[in-house]
């Protein structure tokens, strides 16, 4: 997946069809490759919204730290997510962190350049707004499962979502494979991590899952799509 050109996964989007082969190759120049480091920040919240990105390789959190809180992981982003879209549209200061959960290697396109597209293809504005909703849409969803679910449902949620995102399904279930911490399990689902540490013990007892130091592997997702 790493090796795709970044125009590949533009397309999948089906952001860039309405741009011609000119349109592509100075889309493509505008390219800016960057690695980061585990723990390294893309951007912080305050930052100013220049660029849009796309994940070549690794793992990219969203987070955000509202006051006299501590942090809220939002997402986890695998190679092909694009993220920081709304820059195109609104120069503010970001509302949220982008942070290398793994190493990773992040392709960054300025934020005039794509405006300049834009200006030339305006079907491609239109398809960055689409791309924005289904963003809100999913992130109105998560608030939603927060405020409904019990602990243990927002837990198998979450690491349905992630192995099906993630995941590599073997001959012992489904293999998330990326350092998933508890505390770092309970910022995506809004509990302590006493919470989940509970939680992920009951259900290794249960042979459900089989947390580890760098991967979890869900063993029975079946039970735990009964949870959720």
């Amino acid at each position: 997946m790493a090796t795709r050109p970044p125009l590949w996964y533009f397309e999948q989007f089906g952001l860039i069809q309405a741009l011609n082969d000119q349109q592509r190759r100075q889309f493509a120049g505008a390219a800016r490759m960057r690695h980061f480091k585990r723990g390294e920040r893309v951007y912080l919240s305050g930052d100013p919204g220049d660029q849009i990105f796309l994940v070549k390789s690794g793992i990219i959190k969203i987070a955000t730290r509202p006051p006299q809180q501590g942090e809220v992981i939002l997402a986890f982003l695998h190679p092909g997510d694009i993220f920081g879209e709304v820059a195109v549209f609104d120069a503010s200061p970001r509302d949220h962190l982008a942070e290398a959960h793994e190493d990773s290697l992040v392709c960054g396109f300025a934020r005039e350049s794509i405006l300049q597209m834009i200006h030339a293809a305006p079907q491609l504005g239109f398809e960055i707004t689409k791309l924005i909703g289904r963003r809100l849409q999913h992130f109105q969803s998560k608030v939603e499962d927060l405020l409904c679910q019990s602990a243990h449902a927002r837990v198998a949620h979450a690491l349905l979502d992630l192995a099906e995102r993630h995941g590599v399904p073997d001959a012992d279930g489904v293999l998330i494979p990326f350092r998933l911490s508890q505390t770092d399990l309970g910022r995506l689902v809004g509990l302590r991590r006493e919470t989940v540490n509970v939680i992920l013990q009951e259900w290794r007892e249960q042979g459900f899952v089989e947390p580890g130091p760098r991967a979890i592997r869900l063993r029975n997702a079946g039970a735990l799509r009964r949870v959720s």
